[in-house]
């Protein structure tokens, strides 16, 4: 079976080739096609991905192109994972939402807007050709930001094939909750319930017994998971539920806003500052030739990068920040699966006599019922031979009910106005969205938005 990834020339791509190379043997993988746009991110993101998959893998073909009809046809699986308009771009849907006194954070509120008004028309591009020179049966994981919107959109434009949204943010919490536990990861169980980047944990049990009390009132909790930016007030306001860490942005809006606007940089700024650095060393070496030295040089970058996470939003520094892995070390190091696990887990499960609980994105279909069935939720499901099940949750409180309402009447009305290109849909949408909830505003970000290039084809 032959799998592409759209955008294979990332920053992490390192991460997803190492993922694929060392559960290949889960889906019969035969063949890995990396693809971008861009011939640079491939000389060297691009390069030292096909060193660290062909070190585990060397009996599976891989490659890379900017060939996007080579690299999708004949594909079963394809893996999107797209950033369309770069650094620049997000440095600027950034800074137009923060002069407007807004949070300009990249999925939410303005900043996803923006960039969800770039990343589906790109998406739905690559759906056409997918249609078009991808196996008859193909399946299409997006993790392309904002995953959520941008799975909407995709299954709203008529796309014929199955499609999955999935986003490591949900997965990377529950593993690490068996630790606070003291349990094994096998024996816990959570439902998650929500919007991509919006979304609660509820209803936790170690074989069969309730632990959501000890759960909560374990200090590790608030030290030593991702729940290090809410308090235990909070999570026992919110019916002892635990936080997808995006909700941040929500329960703590005015907080944020002020540090980012404090800092000497946005999130963008410093991202792009990193990778410029990052780039800059890397020229000066042969990449292809010298795959270990490559490797330090991005390590060390990547790290300052993922060590400095949500700092400037949130004034704390990261529990779990990373120490540097050489090229050996990264490679024998056991891998986490992140993104990529949950696509590989839905397409093993079809030769598999186990069931197993993930989290991903797709159709509503009556799971929440106070969303429409068509509604792109994110929800644990139960997977098995017999496909995905997805996990209706036994509680969902009156105040998570109208904040998700809220957010996905945005969503609804984002996705019309970018698939039709309405200016004035565009304005309602974002209206609808709590961040912004004001038709100025929302009328001056729309302007901006489109005022300025950076959403062509509008």
């Amino acid at each position: 079976m032959k799998l592409t990834v759209l955008g294979g020339g990332g920053v992490r791509s390192a991460f997803l080739a190492k993922s694929l190379a060392y559960n290949a043997h889960r889906i019969g993988l035969k063949e890995v096609v990396f693809l971008d746009s861009s011939a640079d991110n491939l000389a060297v993101f691009g390069e030292i991905a096909r060193y660290v998959f062909n070190t585990i893998r060397p009996d599976i073909h891989f490659s890379l192109t900017t060939d996007p009809v080579a690299a999708l046809k004949g594909a079963g699986f394809v893996i999107t994972t797209l950033r369309v308009g770069g650094d620049e771009s997000r440095i600027h849907d950034e800074r137009v939402a923060l002069e407007h006194n807004t949070l300009g954070q990249e999925t939410t509120g303005a900043g996803g807007f923006a960039m969800a008004m770039r990343s589906i028309p790109a998406i739905l591009n690559y759906c056409r050709l997918i249609e078009e020179h991808a196996a008859p049966d193909a399946i299409l994981f997006n993790f392309t930001n904002p995953s959520g919107l941008v799975t909407e959109a995709i299954i709203k434009s008529g796309f014929q094939r199955r499609v999955y949204g999935i986003c490591d943010a949900p997965s990377e919490l529950i593993r690490e909750l068996p630790s606070i536990l003291d349990c094994d990861e096998r024996d816990l169980q959570v439902e998650c319930y929500g919007l991509n980047h919006f979304s609660w944990f509820t209803h936790f049990t170690v074989r069969g017994e309730d632990v959501t009390d000890k759960l909560i009132n374990s200090p590790a909790l608030y030290s030593h998971t991702c729940m290090q930016y809410f308090s235990p007030e909070l999570v026992k306001q919110c019916d002892k539920q635990l936080l997808n860490e995006y909700l941040y942005y929500y329960y703590y809006r005015e907080e944020a806003l002020q540090a980012i606007q404090n800092a000497p940089e946005t999130r963008g700024e410093q991202i792009a500052r990193i990778n410029r650095d990052m780039r800059d060393e890397l020229a000066t070496i042969d990449v292809k030739a010298n795959p270990a030295a490559a490797f330090d040089i991005w390590m060390k970058h990547y790290l300052k990068r993922e060590n400095s996470y949500m700092q400037s939003e949130s004034q704390q520094e990261k529990f779990n920040t990373r120490e540097p892995l050489t090229l050996q070390q990264f490679i024998e190091e056991p891998d986490t699966g992140g993104y990529a696990g949950v696509a590989l887990d839905i397409l093993e499960a079809v030769n598999s006599d186990t069931t197993k609980r993930i989290v991903v994105s797709l159709s509503n279909n009556g799971t929440l019922d106070f969303l429409l069935p068509d509604d792109v939720i994110e929800i644990s499901c139960d997977l098995s031979k017999s496909g995905l099940k997805p996990v209706t949750p036994k509680h969902v409180p009156l105040a998570q009910k109208n904040m998700i309402s809220c957010v996905k009447e945005y969503e609804r009305l984002a996705v019309a106005a970018i698939l039709n290109k309405d200016r004035e849909l565009a304005v309602r949408a974002l209206m609808a969205h709590p961040l912004v909830g004001s038709w100025s505003l929302a009328n001056k970000l729309v302007n901006a938005y489109l005022s300025d290039g950076h959403c062509e084809g509008w």
